[in-house]
């Protein structure tokens, strides 16, 4: 009899084992302030083995756009919406409230579907609620913008680095302690459950740190840029920690992994958004168009390029999808399943979106208009013109008026947003700004 009960058991838990191989494990790495040129696979002057690796192996989404600074960009992962609903349009502090309590979010929709989900790494999204609080199972990071790699202390000289809502003090660099978290994850899973981990590392945002003997490899480059090319080598070895134990644990075939960056790189760490325009900050393409890789070997092309315009919002309901479950329906999101392009690697129909901060960008096909806080416009054609060197305003007043529309009917019952007086979005400058 108790032969049966065994055998019994065991036949259920390689059931249990086989249905959550059934579903993909999901792998979503978010590095803060990479600009288009970060990488080695765009730009050779890059030391990053493990991305041009992945590039390799995966299908390169070449029109991924994010919000121009970080908090923005996480709230329209997490939710599928457009943050500044909620009143997030630009980098929160640290009494700011952030998102709402009770929203639907990916985290919370897989963790329904039966997937262990944790976040590692940078929150800053407010302090109204937390990780756990947001369909998290588990967090490991820090709250704020930004700390210091070595002191995991944030901007103001507090200690910021917890394990599930307790303070924690560790030695180590962060960009190794985070990925080593989701080593240690990923070899000690749940085998009956599928798991959705978003890696948020806070490399290469400043204050820029470096272990001694990357910075040594890259002195000849000089100081500033020699720093910001050992801060992204590092970021590159904590990336390839995580796709190696993927390869050990015999996961890779698996588990999709998506990559890319916050936000375009700032100019004054280091960072190159080449031959994009302008950078962190701006709605111009070197503040929103980033690099962006998604891996799923055997439903995906590898070494394959999508010129599919996608936005971060979209990955709420693509990767629910592609996991084969379904958003609640008080959920609400303005994010769109773009699965079929994905697994199809062909550009499919799909209607304009905005990225909208003080100042919106509509993306609509090839064509670009922007609407800047001054209530000025500009026009660009990407296809032909992707560093938005010629203004097409003037040139094409019917696209411009039927854009218009469209972005009118987009941000229709938006919040109103507080325009900074100087800087990105108070209306200055609206030429094509070059870093």
């Amino acid at each position: 009899m108790r032969l049966g009960v065994i055998l019994f058991l065991s036949v259920m838990l390689g059931a249990e084992v086989q249905a959550a191989e059934a579903r993909p494990n999901i792998i979503v790495i978010v590095v803060d302030d990479l600009g288009w040129a970060g990488v080695g696979y765009h730009n050779k002057a890059m030391t990053t083995p493990n991305l041009d690796k992945l590039a390799k192996e995966s299908t390169e989404l070449q029109r991924f756009y994010v919000y121009p600074v970080c908090s923005p960009t996480r709230a329209a992962l997490l939710t599928g919406q457009m943050p500044r609903r909620f009143g997030i349009t630009t980098a929160l502090n640290g009494n700011d409230p952030g998102i709402p309590a009770g929203l639907s979010t990916i985290a919370g929709t897989l963790k329904s579907a039966g997937y262990h989900t944790s976040l590692v790494g940078k929150w800053h999204l407010g302090k109204a609620t937390v990780p756990q609080g947001n369909g998290f199972e588990h967090f490991y990071g820090f709250i704020s913008a930004e700390v210091d790699y070595y002191k995991h202390t944030a901007k103001n000289g507090r200690a910021d680095w917890q394990r599930d809502g307790k303070a924690v003090e560790e030695e180590g660099y962060s960009t190794y302690l985070l990925a080593d978290d989701v080593v240690r994850q990923v070899k000690s899973r749940d085998k009956t459950k599928p798991f959705y981990i978003q890696l948020c590392l806070n490399a290469p945002h400043d204050p820029l740190s470096a272990p001694a003997e990357l910075v040594q490899k890259h002195k000849s480059k000089g100081e500033k840029l020699g720093l910001y090319a050992a801060v992204v080598e590092a970021m590159d070895e904590g990336i390839g920690r995580v796709l190696n134990v993927l390869d050990s644990e015999k996961l890779k075939e698996n588990t999709l992994v998506v990559f890319f960056s916050d936000n375009g790189a700032s100019g004054r760490e280091g960072g190159d958004n080449t031959p994009l325009n302008s950078g962190k900050g701006s709605v111009y393409e070197g503040g929103i168009h980033t690099p962006a890789l998604v891996r799923w070997p055997g439903r995906m092309g590898s070494g394959v390029g999508l010129a599919q315009p996608i936005c971060v919002q979209d990955l709420y309901p693509t990767l629910v999808a592609a996991a084969g479950a379904t958003i609640p329906a008080k959920g609400k999101v303005d994010g769109v399943n773009q699965l079929n392009a994905w697994l199809s690697a062909k550009v499919q129909p799909r209607d304009a979106f905005v990225v909208s901060v003080s100042d919106t960008a509509l993306i609509d096909g090839d064509w670009k208009l922007i609407k800047f806080s001054d209530g000025k416009k500009a026009l660009y054609n990407l296809k032909d013109d992707l560093s938005e060197r010629n203004n097409l305003l003037t040139k094409h007043a019917d696209v411009v008026a039927k854009l218009s529309v469209k972005m009118d009917e987009l941000t229709k019952g938006l919040p109103e947003v507080e325009v900074p007086k100087v800087g990105p979005g108070s209306g200055a400058g609206q030429g094509p700004r070059k870093r």
